[in-house]
């Protein structure tokens, strides 16, 4: 049996965390060992269930680059170390304060690499604020990542936009993409 971490094995199953957070959800993935993800099993029943001709694949794929390809200033969505990202939005505290607060989740959605709607329009029906979902018009209710009937508010959507990109994680060392030049959005403002 082959462990890997959260972040080796969506690596190597060519997905984002985020993503093997959504399959984890699903009834019959395999159970994490001690926090670990058993590959193999994993592979099998991503085998099982994956559609390599899906264009959502495609997609995901096409989103984020390597830290070492791209420079850390740029405006596309890089992998970076979650101790990193730490660091960064230590240093963003107050530059974002006096945003318009509307402005502010739009740019924190974006850092993170989500898609930011707001209303009763955006399937499923919302009741007013704004949702935060993996793709631009989700079919699925696992790909709504904060939000879901009843929206959030601009200042939720900023903490929402913080939690998600800091999610739960065994070791720092991990990697998310993010938009390096936008995380001040995401900064504190104490």
């Amino acid at each position: 049996m082959s462990f890997m971490s959260v972040s080796q094995y969506a690596k190597h199953a060519g997905m984002s965390r985020q993503a093997l957070y959504t399959w984890e959800a699903k009834q019959g993935f395999p159970a994490r060992v001690g926090g670990k993800i058993d590959q193999a099993a994993c592979d099998t029943y991503l085998r099982q269930f994956r559609d390599s001709h899906d264009p959502r694949m495609k997609n995901a794929t096409g989103k984020t680059t390597s830290a070492k390809s791209q420079p850390i200033a740029g405006k596309e969505l890089v992998e970076i170390s979650v101790a990193d990202i730490k660091r960064r939005l230590a240093q963003c505290t107050g530059r974002a304060a006096d945003m318009d607060e509307d402005e502010r989740a739009a740019l924190a959605a974006k850092a993170v690499g989500l898609y930011l709607s707001e209303g009763p329009n955006n399937p499923p029906m919302t009741f007013g604020g704004y949702r935060l979902a993996m793709n631009d018009c989700p079919q699925w209710e696992p790909e709504i990542v904060a939000g879901g009937a009843f929206g959030l508010s601009a200042v939720d959507v900023v903490g929402h936009c913080r939690e998600y990109v800091l999610y739960v994680v065994e070791d720092e060392s991990d990697t998310y993409p993010v938009i390096p030049a936008l995380l001040y959005a995401l900064g504190n403002d104490e």
